[in-house]
């Protein structure tokens, strides 16, 4: 069985851009964004033309935040999707990486922040709860 073609309007960076821009989003403003690739329909570009357009609409001197959590990185006791059984639960807590915000990636939050995440943007020490910020690519080029 083949895949239905895409439907609805062909969605580009730029017409991210634009569609931010109407919304009242602006240059130089902070904006944090929860995303949903998949409900933004056909993305030419996917993901990465999805931070782009929302870097474009912010400018230079803007700061996009996205969340990231690492729920990998909790207590496996806690754990429902998928629970583990009871008997691995202190191999796992002593085998268990360290959290490291260079290179632990996000779980459970989409590909958007992931594509945010690298390369270079601020992300706290935080590993569940706060999210990162990234300047713009232009502002961190200076």
């Amino acid at each position: 069985m083949s895949t239905p073609p895409p439907t609805g309007p062909l969605v580009t960076r730029d017409t991210l851009r634009a569609q931010l821009c109407d919304l009242g989003v602006r240059p130089g403003e902070t904006l944090l964004v929860h995303s949903s690739l998949s409900s933004l329909g056909w993305v030419n570009g996917g993901a990465v033309a999805v931070v782009r357009g929302l870097l474009d609409a912010l400018g230079p001197q803007g700061t996009l935040v996205v969340p990231t959590q690492t729920g990998d990185l909790s207590d496996p006791a806690l754990w429902g999707n998928p629970p583990v059984p009871p008997d691995w639960w202190e191999a796992i807590r002593a085998t268990m990486p360290a959290y490291d915000p260079r290179i632990t990636p996000t779980r459970g939050v989409g590909v958007v922040p992931e594509t945010v995440r690298t390369p270079g943007p601020a992300r706290c020490a935080a590993p569940i709860r706060r999210p990162p910020s990234r300047r713009s690519a232009r502002a961190r080029r200076r």
